[in-house]
């Protein structure tokens, strides 16, 4: 198995203490370990707006019996000024992923793990905002329990507690 250099995510304000090697630091071992080998991409547009971006890695074009992997990634452009680009690089690096061009030992890119954390604060402000517009205790109960695993959330609880006290009075 490879080994590239990694950062820790939990300098980049995420929940966990694991490393990752980052797409470009695995494209720039790729490139010397694999002189002859070849990255290509291939974005495709889907009827709904999302973009679908394909990466097909070879390690050897002169070896026709090379190992070669793909590496997919789904999500909408247009939100984000380098939505495609993101995209793009998750799809990198998830071929780098199977071809063993990882540190970490998960598949999980460092920039998927903060497109994922991401999505985790935003989910977790959007249930904040659902529980603070809650007139009665009953209406927070319900909203509380229809949040599923974030009802485990330590910040998500604590507001909750808060949220009840004032609704008590």
């Amino acid at each position: 198995m490879q080994k590239a250099k990694t950062i820790n995510l939990k300098d980049r304000k995420v929940p966990a203490e694991q490393n990752y090697a980052t797409v470009p630091t695995r494209i720039k071992e790729f490139r010397e370990k694999c002189p002859n080998g070849e990255i290509k991409t291939e974005p495709m547009l889907q009827n709904d707006g999302s973009m679908i971006i394909k990466a097909y890695i070879l390690k050897d074009k002169k070896d026709q019996n090379s190992a070669s992997a793909t590496g997919h990634s789904m999500g909408k452009v247009g939100k984000g000024q380098k939505d495609f680009e993101k995209l793009e690089t998750i799809a990198v690096g998830r071929a780098l992923a199977m071809l063993g061009f990882m540190a970490s030992g998960e598949i999980a890119s460092s920039e998927e793990m903060e497109t994922f954390y991401e999505y985790l604060a935003e989910k977790k402000d959007e249930a904040i905002e659902k529980m603070e517009s809650c007139k009665t205790q009953e209406e927070l109960k319900s909203v509380f329990i229809s949040l599923g695993n974030l009802m485990a959330d330590k910040e998500i609880i604590e507001k909750k507690d808060q949220l009840k006290l004032k609704l008590k009075k």
